[in-house]
């Protein structure tokens, strides 16, 4: 209804003069500290911790500051689980975030958990929170048409069933680069020569990926008690993660209607775009409050849970490995008068090298060259983001 009574009012003037809108902006709340804590009890644990502050422009030096003294989570026996900077720490690109780790790896189940920031001035604090037991993850399956895979999962609800869940995912896959050394070039005599060293050393590696995302599932108005072919994760068949061998491992825990509604609400207001139906972000308060000054705002919200997980491998069937096509490459060799004879020790301190033989029409003066010439990308899987450590539980 809030939003509604707006829209009539825009459209009753849909033929009236046009103001601007002039928003107060020297009232926007300055200084204001956010909290985004997931405790996931039985792993390690992070705390993100930043500040907000308006877009109203002035000096930098007159805006509150806030500094971050101490993090922690603590049970309702005593327990303290001290939170440290991590060296991967995240930076959101408004609000700069510091990101707190906290070994909550042997951290009892039967406990209630809050989190705990101390600044300069103020203390803060989330509600006490009660760890659900997680759901079963009963299957994990994948399913393809000619263009995608898409990765669906099946789970129980388990005892503690709320009808809501929370689920994330990593993956980890073998690859191959585009090409495999066939060239070597010699920067002394600006030749071009076979390649004698082991070209293979650098054509298979392993990735791994976490985006963090977190996606909350509602099941409530479902009649079984849990989610069947969730669809959860898709990419396509002719990315790097079908060169070879694929796995993904799906995370899942049980979570109240209040912590589904908040996260709802969140992922609404940051990915719904900038339109009229777009949630406000302060529609839904959060489970956090300043215990020294209860009018303090404070913005974000803390989950404690424990998780189920269970991983499973692409089957064979589903592998599509790109063609070798120059022309439909998604990283395209050089050709053309830059590869001149000219020109090849500025390919070469740029990080390329001669792949192929130059095979393409020579009737398009902008293909001549005898080489085709590619980024370190295209033949070295290190460059493209690899690495040659076999994860520990890799099975083949």
């Amino acid at each position: 209804m809030k939003k509604i009574l707006p829209l009539l009012a825009v459209l009753s003037l849909a033929t009236a003069c046009i103001y601007p809108y002039q928003p107060d902006l020297e009232e926007a709340p300055e200084g204001v500290l956010v909290v985004d804590g997931n405790l996931v009890l039985g792993e390690m644990s992070t705390v993100y911790v930043g500040s907000m502050s308006s877009l109203w422009p002035g000096p930098d030096d007159a805006r509150p500051k806030i500094s971050v003294k101490r993090v922690w989570a603590e049970d309702d026996a005593g327990g303290v689980y001290e939170g440290t900077i991590s060296s991967d720490g995240q930076t959101d690109a408004h609000i700069p975030m510091t990101k707190y780790v906290l070994h909550t790896e042997n951290a009892p189940v039967g406990h209630n958990y809050r989190v705990c920031v101390n600044t300069d001035d103020a203390l803060y604090t989330s509600d006490w929170i009660k760890p659900l037991t997680p759901p079963v993850i009963k299957k994990i399956n994948f399913k393809a048409n000619l263009n995608d895979v898409m990765v669906n999962v099946t789970l129980d609800g388990g005892p503690d069933a709320t009808g809501y869940l929370l689920l994330s995912f990593d993956e980890t896959w073998r690859f191959h680069t585009e090409y495999y050394l066939n060239y070597d070039y010699d920067s002394r005599t600006n030749t071009v020569t076979e390649y004698r060293i082991n070209a293979w050393d650098r054509y298979w590696c392993f990735k791994s990926l976490d985006q963090g995302k977190q996606i909350p599932v509602d099941y409530t108005g479902m009649s079984t008690s849990g989610v069947k072919d969730f669809p959860l994760h898709s990419f396509s068949r002719y990315d790097d993660r079908n060169h070879r061998r694929y796995s993904i491992r799906v995370k899942a825990r049980t979570i109240d209607k209040r912590t589904y509604d908040f996260l709802q609400h969140l992922e609404e207001s940051t990915g719904a775009g900038d339109n009229l139906f777009t949630p406000n972000p302060g529609e839904i308060q959060g489970n956090l409050r300043c215990e020294t000054e209860p009018d303090r705002m404070v913005l974000g919200y803390v989950t404690v849970s424990t998780s189920s997980t269970l991983r499973a491998y692409i089957g064979s069937q589903y592998l599509l490995t790109k063609a070798r096509d120059p022309y439909a490459l998604s990283y395209p060799l050089q050709y053309g008068n830059m590869a001149g004879e000219n020109s090849w020790r500025d390919f070469y301190s740029w990080g390329y090298m001669p792949l192929i033989p130059n095979t393409l029409p020579n009737s398009d003066p902008s293909m001549e060259g005898p080489y085709g010439w590619g980024a370190a990308r295209c033949y070295d899987c290190f460059a493209a983001g690899g690495t040659q450590d076999v994860p520990v539980f890799w099975e083949e």
